[in-house]
C-alpha cells in the first residue's frame, strides 16, 4: 500500500486561486485580491504544503550565540525552541513538554542550560535530552 503525500486542490479552492490575482497589463496593475489573506481552505493548504511540509528558514546562528542561549519561534503551527547546548552546537526543539504538552520557553529569547515544565516538573537538557 502506497500513502498519497499530495492531495489536488478541491475545484473550490481552485476556483478561489484562479480567482485571486487582479491582471491589468494595459494599466500595469497587479493585484492580489485581500481574500487571500484571511480565506481558511487557502491557509491550510499553505500550513500542509509550504510550513508543515517543507525545509523553512527558522533562524541564524547569530540569533543563539552563546552556550545557553535559546530562541523561540514557529514552525507553521508548531511551537519550535532553537538553544545552543554545552558543546556549541545548535539544537531545535518541539517547545512543549512531552509529558503533557505545556510550553517549556514562554520568552522569546533567553539563556538556559535546562527547560522545566511549569505543571509536573520535568526537567529537559538544552540539547532536548529528559
Amino acid at each position: 500500500m502506497t500513502e498519497t503525500l499530495y492531495t489536488a486542490p478541491s475545484d473550490d479552492v481552485r476556483a478561489k486561486l484562479a480567482d485571486a490575482l487582479i491582471e491589468d497589463a494595459e494599466t500595469g496593475r497587479y493585484q492580489v485580491r485581500r481574500s487571500v489573506f484571511t480565506d481558511e481552505d487557502l491557509f491550510e493548504l499553505e500550513m500542509k504544503h509550504i510550513f508543515e511540509g517543507n525545509w523553512i528558514y527558522l533562524a541564524h546562528e547569530s540569533q543563539i550565540p552563546n552556550v545557553g542561549d535559546y530562541f523561540t519561534t514557529y514552525m507553521g503551527r508548531q511551537p519550535i525552541v532553537i538553544s545552543r547546548n554545552k558543546e556549541g552546537e545548535l539544537n531545535a526543539l518541539v517547545n512543549a513538554c512531552s509529558h503533557r504538552g505545556a510550553m517549556l520557553c514562554r520568552r522569546k529569547t533567553d539563556n538556559r542550560t535546562t527547560f522545566t515544565c511549569p505543571f509536573h516538573g520535568w526537567t529537559f537538557n538544552n540539547s532536548g535530552k529528559l
